[in-house]
């Protein structure tokens, strides 16, 4: 073969590479920026106002995209066509919308992520917050690894001046794109000096953050959610995020789709259940050690519930919802001891009943 035959091939190779992978990284990655929300991206990327409302009107669930600085979507535009891809920064859902024309098709699709794993590590210095968004700028993955000391620091434990810790962070990848941070899979921090490390398990919808020390727990209830995120912690001073009042927050809030399935925490008996202003659906549960615990902002409420039923732990009794005073999807989760509210990360196990058995077992294969 002659140089210029050489040539002439090397150049049909590298120019044909060059077509696939810039066939292959056809979109582009934008951030979202502060104050972004769906409609001002679409806006931004020539959506009539018309044609807003439509895509808005194609999934109930595209209202409620939630998006965080942390996050980024997807364009790709070509001859008049427009192709935006978002992923709720919060969940699962992920969205295609598209421009042709005239032409709007908005709806729900399950990406092909390729996943990287990150590690990051260093030490407390001021808030523990403050030292991991120090490493890492995600409110998400910052709020999660303290998701996994939630039961270890309600003990009046502390995080001291210079404690190490480090994570493995997901970091998920679409159409060769960095586009969002997944789940934490391994923690480590030393809490009152002593190190702690804890994995994340996943359990078939859900999964929470364990280690085998978590088992000799002798806390009387278990977990009411399979999925342990906090939005808010037990506060007798807090102020109200919709009354802009001073107004304690007497329970816990366990941030989750709506929909996700709430189960009995032990076994109880149906004291009343129902709706008003404030709490939205809600039920209140009597336990035979005489606590009560309470469950609001319900989308629904399981039809078997009833005053004076009784119902065994691990027993499903409604989903989550945004009813009442609800500014965002949880289940505000309530215990009362003696009459009086008590902080329920002191009662509950760090997992729900389901999956004791499952976290036994895993243990001592280990």
């Amino acid at each position: 073969m002659n140089l210029t035959v050489l040539l002439s091939t090397f150049v049909l190779a590298f120019t044909s590479y060059q077509s696939v992978f810039a066939s292959a990284n056809k979109f582009t990655a934008k951030s979202i920026r502060s104050g972004d929300n769906l409609i001002s991206i679409l806006k931004d990327h020539g959506f009539t106002t018309n044609e807003r409302s439509q895509v808005l009107s194609s999934d109930k669930r595209l209202n409620r995209l939630f998006l965080t600085l942390d996050t980024r979507y997807l364009v790709h535009k070509d001859s008049g066509r427009t192709e935006l891809r978002m992923f709720d920064s919060q969940t699962s859902d992920a969205f295609k919308i598209i421009k042709d024309g005239k032409s709007i098709k908005a709806f729900k699709y399950d990406p092909k992520y390729k996943i990287s794993i990150e590690r990051v590590q260093g030490r407390v210095y001021g808030s523990l917050m403050g030292s991991i968004l120090g490493k890492l700028k995600s409110n998400w993955v910052a709020a999660r690894f303290i998701d996994a000391y939630a039961f270890d620091l309600n003990q009046g434990n502390q995080v001291l001046r210079g404690a190490q810790f480090w994570f493995n962070v997901e970091k998920k990848y679409e159409e060769s794109q960095f586009v969002k941070y997944g789940e934490v899979l391994q923690t480590f921090l030393e809490v009152n000096g002593s190190p702690i490390q804890k994995k994340f398990v996943r359990y078939k919808t859900g999964g929470v953050f364990f280690n085998e020390d978590d088992l000799l727990d002798n806390k009387p209830l278990h977990a009411p959610v399979k999925y342990i995120k906090i939005a808010s912690r037990f506060q007798p001073k807090r102020l109200h995020p919709i009354t802009r009042r001073k107004q304690p927050h007497l329970g816990v809030d366990f941030e989750l789709p709506i929909g996700a399935e709430i189960y009995a925490p032990q076994k109880g008996t149906v004291l009343r259940y129902g709706k008003n202003r404030a709490a939205g659906n809600f039920i209140v549960i009597r336990h035979p050690n005489g606590m009560e615990t309470s469950y609001n902002h319900l989308q629904t409420i399981d039809s078997r519930i009833k005053k004076g039923l009784t119902v065994q732990a691990g027993e499903r009794i409604g989903a989550v919802g945004c009813t009442g005073y609800c500014t965002r999807a949880h289940l505000h989760f309530a215990v009362k001891k003696q009459g009086r509210m008590v902080d329920p990360l002191k009662y509950i196990k760090a997992y729900p009943s389901q999956m004791e058995d499952f976290l036994e077992k895993r243990v001592a294969q280990n």
